[in-house]
Parts: structure tokens; sequence; C-alpha cells
């Protein structure tokens, strides 16, 4: 009998491990939203320190024509080569657009509610960081303020970021209240800015337009066990029509005669395949 008492102990220890109180897990929601109007009584659902990130791009603005906007970006990954609305060096041509395009607030008030915002807050882009200019001209031209740095940082901070160990480095900049990631993992993205400015929240809530990266965001605060609300800003339609599809391939063909006559050598660059972004 006396043999049996440490096997018995044992399983009575993993019984109650077993049943015993969970570590906390972090809360995460998501919401589909239509009016940046409600984002002020959804910081205040909850009195943790909270972060408030911003998109840009059909979250903020939205352009005025399809040829340069978020969904002609979409509508370029589903080109086949040789369609006359397919350009070269696509991000060469979006730095174009953003020089030259213009946009307009996703609502009217968009600015007016944003600015209003009272807490920590940064505006989160897949933009390049060589969109800069173009980026912060257009949010001035719309009214919207650009966020205080967080932290009371007043330089920015530029630096080359992993999603994970074996990728490629990749250049990202937060200036001005804007945080420009390239393409990257927003999620992991904000981590790595948190972590470089030794600061912590216990909540952050992300307005995006992008499904995608509602998720990404999700999954990462999930992982540091940070608080989410992520809202899914589903006001501008995604749907390409077939006169947005004409529009995009007589766009690429007005662009390509202008490159054409005044900077032959910038097209031919172009055709080569010797992209500059």
């Amino acid at each position: 009998m006396p043999r049996l008492l440490p096997f018995a102990l044992a399983l009575l220890l993993s019984a109650c491990a077993s049943t015993g109180i969970r570590p906390h897990t972090a809360a995460s929601e998501v919401r589909d939203i239509q009016d940046l109007g409600v984002i002020a009584s959804a910081l205040a659902e909850s009195p943790k320190r909270t972060l408030l990130v911003l998109d840009i791009d059909d979250t903020l603005l939205t352009s005025d024509h399809f040829f340069g906007s978020d969904k002609w970006y979409d509508w370029q990954k589903t080109l086949p080569a040789g369609d006359p609305g397919k350009v070269p060096c696509l991000f060469d041509v979006i730095s174009l657009n953003y020089e030259t395009g213009t946009q307009r607030p996703t609502q009217p008030n968009a600015a007016q509610l944003v600015n209003a915002l009272n807490v920590d807050k940064l505006m989160l882009t897949s933009r390049n960081p060589l969109y800069r200019g173009g980026t912060q001209r257009t949010l001035h031209d719309n009214g919207f303020t650009l966020p205080a740095m967080l932290g009371q940082q007043n330089d920015g901070s530029s630096w080359d970021f992993r999603k994970s160990p074996d990728a490629a480095p990749v250049r990202v900049v937060y200036d001005n209240g804007i945080f420009m990631t390239t393409g990257q993992d927003k999620g992991k993205a904000l981590l790595s800015l948190l972590q470089r400015l030794k600061l912590h929240y216990d909540r952050v809530l992300l307005v995006d337009d992008g499904e995608r990266n509602i998720t990404h965001m999700r999954d990462a605060l999930q992982a540091a066990e940070i608080d989410y609300l992520g809202l899914h800003y589903t006001r501008i339609s995604k749907q390409i029509s077939e006169e947005d599809a004409a529009s995009g391939r007589s766009g690429w063909q007005a662009w390509r005669a202008l490159l054409a006559t005044n900077y032959p050598e910038r097209l031919q660059a172009f055709e080569r395949g010797q992209c500059s972004y």
C-alpha cells in the first residue's frame, strides 16, 4: 500500500492542475462599422489604457477616381501579363499617383471626428515610407491633424523590420504620428514599435477597412495578451464594375502616353523592370 501513495499523489495533483484556474486570456472582439462616429463610444467601453490605431486608405481617405485607388491596387494583382491595364513597376506608379492624385475623406465629418479623439493614437499604414510627402500633404489638405508622437518622442524612428527571424528585412518608419510599414503584418509591426518605444498599452483599438489587417492585429495582440477591439470599416465599397475596369485601363494608357512624351527614359526603365520602389 505505501508503494501506491506516490502514484496516487501524482494523480491527485494532475487532476487539480487540470481543473485549476487558467491564465488570463486577453479580450478580443471584431465588429463591422460604417461610421467613424462610433470610435468614441468604443473607446469609452473600457477604462484600460488604450491605444487607438487608424488605417489611412479607405478608412480615413479614399481616392476620387478608380485609377490609383486602394481597390485599383487589388485589381492590379488579378490582371494577367499583357492586359492593357496592368502597369509595370506597380509601386513606382503608385508613388506617381500619391504625388499627383487627389483623395477625399471617407465620410464628410471624418477629420472632425478623428481630431476630436483625445487619446493616444497613431496612423498605421501599409504605404511605403518613401510615399510620406504625398501622404502627409493629402491628410493635411483634408483637415486631419497628425497625431502627437507616442511616448513624448520628438524624433522619428526608422529600422529594418522582420516579420519572422528568417524573413527579409523591410524598412519601416514612424514619424509625425504616422507609422509606414511597406505592406508588413500590422500586428507584428505595432508590437515592434511599442517595444522600441518601451511603451505598454492594456488595450488596442484598430480601425481598418482591410479584413486581413484586422485579423493580423488580433493574432499578434492575443499572443501578447493585450486586449483588442477591431473595428472593420466597410463604408467604402470594394466592388469593381466594368466602368472601373475600363477606367483602370484607360488611366494607365494615359499615364503611359504622358511618360512616353515627357519622360521616355522613365517609361523605358519601367518596361525593362527597373523598379525603384
